[in-house]
């Protein structure tokens, strides 16, 4: 699974098409949908990790997993969601996209954008609890990993089959 760096630093009700007074590096649609393809890439990587985790649970738990699982979900979601926001969202509202319609798609995803990195906070927590062999209800965390990879496979998915096309669809010459 690839390192990456920090967060945001977001608080959770900032607006997709802000970039925080920052200017962002501009990009070409190609370049978008490359860095797309490796963000979802990692996401689902992570969520094949968390599903080996959920899997092994209660007896044959990876210590070193729950540590690599810990140290690596928080950068990778908020990296992925940031660069959507920044980059993709705006690009499907921008005037040469014409689709006005996306925003109340594109203002849900940004709330799941926003649950899906709270939740990460409890899943870090009760990995690195696991790992230390401090969990007390394994239950719970296998409920806890299951709910997360499967609503983040989800996501990516409708992302994948209705975002992404947007974009092919509106480079094809007429």
């Amino acid at each position: 699974m690839p390192q990456t760096v920090g967060g945001n630093g977001e608080s959770p009700d900032t607006r997709f098409s802000s970039t925080n007074g920052q200017e962002t590096q501009q990009l070409s649609e190609t370049e978008i949908r490359q860095k797309l393809a490796r963000n979802f890439k990692s996401q689902l990587g992570l969520c094949a990790l968390l599903e080996d985790i959920a899997d092994s649970l209660p007896h044959n738990v990876s210590r070193n997993n729950c540590r690599l699982a810990a140290q690596n979900i928080q950068p990778i979601v908020q990296v992925s969601h940031k660069f959507e926001e920044e980059y993709l969202f705006p690009l499907l509202l921008s005037d040469g996209q014409k689709h006005p319609e996306l925003e109340p798609i594109l203002t849900r995803l940004h709330a799941e954008h926003c649950e899906d990195e709270s939740y990460c906070n409890e899943i870090v927590d009760a990995l690195e609890e696991l790992a230390s062999n401090q969990l007390a209800n394994i239950d719970k965390l296998s409920y806890m990993l299951r709910g997360f990879f499967e609503g983040m496979r989800r996501h990516i998915a409708f992302e994948q089959e209705h975002l992404l096309p947007l974009l092919a669809k509106d480079n094809d010459p007429q």
